[in-house]
C-alpha cells in the first residue's frame, strides 16, 4: 500500500512516536539549532528521527489513523498494515531496501543487522515550519591602516625667536602689575571677604553666612530639609512592578507513556512497577488502549525535557510522548 508512507510521515508531525506493528517504532527527538563554523551555515531546530526495533506492539495509533482517513473499519486497517509489514520483511530478506518518503530507509548490513538511514529532506518540528538553513559569512572588521601624517612637525626653534618670546612674557607681566596697582585699597571696611568666607575684622571670626538663594529670614535647617527632599525626589526611582506573563497553553496534555495494553490488569501491574521506581504513574485511556502515564505536562517543551531525562537516566528508549486533549 503506497499510501502508508504518507500516513507515517503525517503522524510524525504531531506525534513523537509512530509504531508499525510487527516492524518497529519511529521515534523523534528534539535537536537544537546549530552553527557550522567551517561552512558558516546556520541550521534551524528540528526533530531527529530514530528507529527502535523493540517497539513492535500495536498501540493503535497508526491503525486508527489509517481507518479514519480511508473510512474503513479498524480490522480492515489492521489487515492492510500487516500485509505491508510482511512485504517489507520479504524485501529486506532479499537484500532490497525499504523506504519511507521523507522519513528514511531500512536495509540489512553484511552481518544481517537492521540499519536505518534517516532523511534530512523533511523537518517534523512544527515550531520550525518555514525555517531553512542559510549561510552567513563572518564579518571582517580589519581595515587597511594608512600612514598617519603628523599635522605639526617638531623643529628646533631659532635662538632669536626664543629671546623674543621671553621679552614678550616680561612685558605682559609688567602691564598686569601696573593695572593691579591702580585698584583702590579700602582699609576702613569692617568686613573682608576672603575666598567666599565673611570675616569680622574686629573678632577675626567668620560671620553668619546667608546664601544668595535664601531669603534673609529663612531657617537654614528648614532649607536643608527641603533640599534633601528635592534630592530624594530627583533620584527617586520606583521599581516597576514585576509582571509575569502567563504562558500560553494549547489545551493539550502531554503524557510520557511507559507502556500500552489492551488489558487493564497488565497496565496496573506496570503502574505498580514504575511507582516503585519513584514515578507518579497512572493509567489513562487513549485509542481504546490502557496506557501507563509516567508524568503529564501542560507544556510540550517541559515534557520533552523530562522524556530525554528518563531515556538517559533510566536507559529506557521505549518511553514516548502522547498528546491528548
Amino acid at each position: 500500500m503506497h499510501d502508508l508512507n504518507k500516513y507515517v510521515s503525517g503522524l510524525l508531525f504531531i506525534h513523537d512516536c509512530v509504531i508499525l506493528p510487527g516492524f518497529g517504532g519511529l521515534v523523534t527527538n528534539y535537536h537544537n539549532a546549530e552553527h557550522n563554523e567551517l561552512s558558516s551555515t546556520f541550521y534551524p531546530p528540528k526533530k531527529d528521527v530514530l528507529f527502535n526495533k523493540n517497539l513492535t506492539y500495536n498501540d493503535g495509533l497508526l491503525i486508527n489513523y489509517l481507518a479514519k482517513n480511508l473510512d474503513i473499519s479498524y480490522e480492515e486497517a489492521e489487515k492492510r498494515i500487516k500485509e505491508e509489514v510482511q512485504k517489507s520483511w520479504l524485501k529486506l530478506d532479499k537484500g532490497q531496501q525499504v523506504s519511507f518518503d521523507g522519513v528514511g530507509s531500512f536495509r540489512y548490513d553484511k552481518d544481517q543487522n537492521m540499519v536505518f538511514t534517516p532523511e534530512d529532506s523533511e523537518n517534523f518540528l512544527t515550531d520550525a515550519y518555514g525555517l531553512s538553513s542559510f549561510r552567513f559569512p563572518p564579518l571582517n572588521y580589519q581595515k587597511n591602516v594608512h600612514n598617519i601624517i603628523p599635522l605639526h612637525k617638531h623643529t628646533h626653534m631659532d635662538e632669536d625667536v626664543k629671546t623674543t618670546l621671553k621679552w614678550v612674557a616680561a612685558a605682559v607681566a609688567i602691564v598686569a602689575i601696573a593695572i593691579l596697582s591702580l585698584i583702590p585699597y579700602q582699609k576702613n571696611k569692617s568686613l573682608q571677604q576672603i575666598a567666599g568666607v565673611t570675616f569680622d575684622t574686629a573678632t577675626k571670626k567668620p560671620s553668619e553666612l546667608v546664601h544668595s538663594a535664601m531669603p534673609a529670614d529663612t531657617n537654614v535647617a528648614e532649607v536643608i530639609d527641603q533640599t534633601t527632599d528635592k534630592r530624594l525626589a530627583l533620584f527617586y526611582n520606583e521599581e516597576a512592578e514585576a509582571t509575569v506573563k502567563k504562558q500560553e497553553t494549547t489545551g493539550l496534555t502531554f503524557h510520557i507513556i511507559g507502556g500500552s495494553y489492551k488489558d487493564e490488569s497488565n497496565a496496573l501491574e506496570d503502574v505498580a512497577f514504575f511507582k516503585q521506581k519513584g514515578f507518579n504513574a497512572k493509567v489513562i485511556n487513549a485509542n481504546e488502549l490502557y496506557r501507563v502515564s509516567l508524568a503529564e505536562f501542560d507544556s510540550k517543551v517541559n515534557a520533552l525535557h523530562e522524556l530525554r531525562r528518563i531515556r538517559n537516566e533510566e536507559q529506557n528508549d521505549n518511553v514516548w510522548l502522547l498528546s491528548q486533549r
